[in-house]
């Protein structure tokens, strides 16, 4: 037995134990109750009212003292600046009846735990402005400086250090928390529109069965002022185009998505991700840079040419849901044991380990539009369904096993996923696709019938996440 299969046997029973210890101290988990449907309506005019408000995030000695890279490998010391980090909020509402905020931030994510802490300093903010929800979609760039703490120096084999700074973690979320309030004061009257463009060539599909959802979509909102308009874009590709010798920090093409389009309008743009499990920007070409501009400038000049935008009715619906994913992930697992990243971990009765991750889903309406925000990152097959058939799947089963795609359960072709949203859990691999190491699963990557490799799983909470998340989806919709 090699050292390496020991491990995987060690990290598992430290798991096991840990689940059995905290079943015996605190009992069985409490069950979550179901989160109340939020409906808000303008009952005066067709008007919403939207805020915008930005913060560059970067700390003054990012090459002064040592920052990590997060997304590709741990110990990624940063070495300069290509362009900086931001956060922006969006404050949208119906007037009278409260709002909700959207937060887009440059960076690879952010821990349920520490989503629940930016809420909670906020609580006074949202009691004076009736502000509902505060949501926080990251672009998931793998060119940011950590904010999860996977990334930092490793410690144990495979196993990082905590990648995070304290002073710049407090710099990223007194920002984001200055964004919050300074939209709610921005806010103006206008009319909110949806529109979306199909841009071919710009994904890049890694892992069969191969689904493309190659459509941008455009949150647009028009002030009756005639000043900027804020427009909230999403698209499924990986911000990882500067590749893995990476050392500066940047947002990835976000950045030159926005450029493109403020070079030709003035405009607040927010970015947020879609289905992005194994897909990755389409603009292929030798150098990266290159690349990661070609990416951000198709996609922006995609974005400038919408003209198929529908006119939303003053309408918001939200239900911010949380819910128990279970955890089989010994590796993850061990990781929020010592504290590498913070979580919310309780007992369960599913799953290899008995534990469950508290985290959270949330469904918002605005107007006609459906939007869901996911914790992770998803195969576009679990939303938009195409699954792998038995004779092409990774284990031989059948794509029956899986449950209902996502747009199915939501009866909405157009529905709209956010992904790495007000969590940051891994990624969410379809149950006939998922296959783990024989003897070192969660540490090596497995092969498939077919010999292929699995690296996704190896970063997954386990294959009990794509049900889970159809169930609480399910349950949402029934309330809807």
């Amino acid at each position: 037995m090699g050292f390496e299969e020991i491990a995987a046997k060690a990290v598992k029973k430290i798991s096991i134990r840990s689940g059995k210890k905290m079943l015996k101290k605190n009992g069985p988990a409490p069950e979550i109750a179901k989160a109340e449907t939020i409906r808000m309506k303008n009952k005066t005019d067709e008007f919403y009212r939207v805020g915008f408000a930005k913060r560059i995030t970067m700390p003054d000695d990012v090459t002064a003292k040592p920052y990590w890279l997060a997304g590709f490998k741990t110990g990624n010391l940063v070495t300069g600046v290509m362009d900086p980090m931001t956060v922006s909020a969006m404050w949208i509402d119906c007037k009278d009846e409260g709002g909700i905020i959207m937060v887009a931030a440059d960076c690879i994510g952010i821990t349920g735990y520490e989503i629940n802490e930016l809420r909670e300093s906020l609580s006074d903010f949202c009691a004076e402005t009736g502000c509902k929800s505060i949501n926080v979609c990251c672009s998931h760039t793998h060119a940011g400086i950590d904010t999860c703490g996977y990334w930092g120096k490793a410690i144990v084999g495979p196993v990082p250090g905590n990648g995070k700074d304290p002073e710049f973690m407090k710099l990223f979320f007194d920002a984001i928390r200055d964004v919050c309030r300074e939209s709610y004061k921005n806010r103006k009257e206008g009319r909110l529109y949806v529109g979306s463009v199909s841009v071919p060539g710009a994904q890049d599909v890694r892992r069969p069965p191969l689904v493309f959802h190659d459509t941008l979509t455009r949150i647009r909102f028009v002030p009756n002022d005639g000043t900027e308009e804020t427009w909230f874009l999403n698209f499924a590709a990986h911000p990882n185009t500067l590749g893995g010798a990476n050392t500066k920090v940047s947002a990835d093409y976000p950045y030159y998505l926005r450029e493109r389009i403020n070079k030709e309008k003035k405009t607040n743009v927010l970015f947020g991700v879609g289905a992005i499990a194994a897909v990755d920007a389409g603009m292929h070409c030798e150098d990266r840079l290159e690349r990661t501009i070609k990416q951000g400038e198709l996609l922006g000049e995609a974005a400038l040419s919408i003209d198929n935008d529908v006119c939303q009715p003053p309408e918001i619906t939200i239900i911010q849901q949380p819910y128990y994913a279970p955890v089989d992930n010994g590796v993850l697992s061990l990781m929020g044991l010592i504290k590498t990243v913070n979580s919310m971990t309780a007992p369960c009765d599913k799953g290899d380990l008995g534990l469950a991750l508290k985290t959270e889903m949330t469904y918002i309406k605005l107007g006609n539009q459906q939007i869901l925000l996911i914790p992770g990152e998803a195969f576009p097959e679990i939303v938009y369904g195409g699954y792998s058939t038995a004779e092409e799947s990774a284990t031989g089963l059948p794509p029956e096993i899986n449950p209902t795609p996502l747009v199915d359960i939501a009866g909405d072709k157009n529905l709209l996923v956010f992904g790495v949203t007000n969590d940051m859990t891994g990624y969410m691999v379809p149950p006939n696709d998922f296959v783990l190491h024989e003897t070192q699963p969660y540490l090596n990557n497995g092969k498939d019938i077919k010999g292929r490799s699995h690296y996704h799983e190896t970063n997954s909470l386990g294959h009990l996440t794509v049900e889970t998340i159809a169930d609480v989806f399910a349950d949402i919709m029934s309330r809807v």
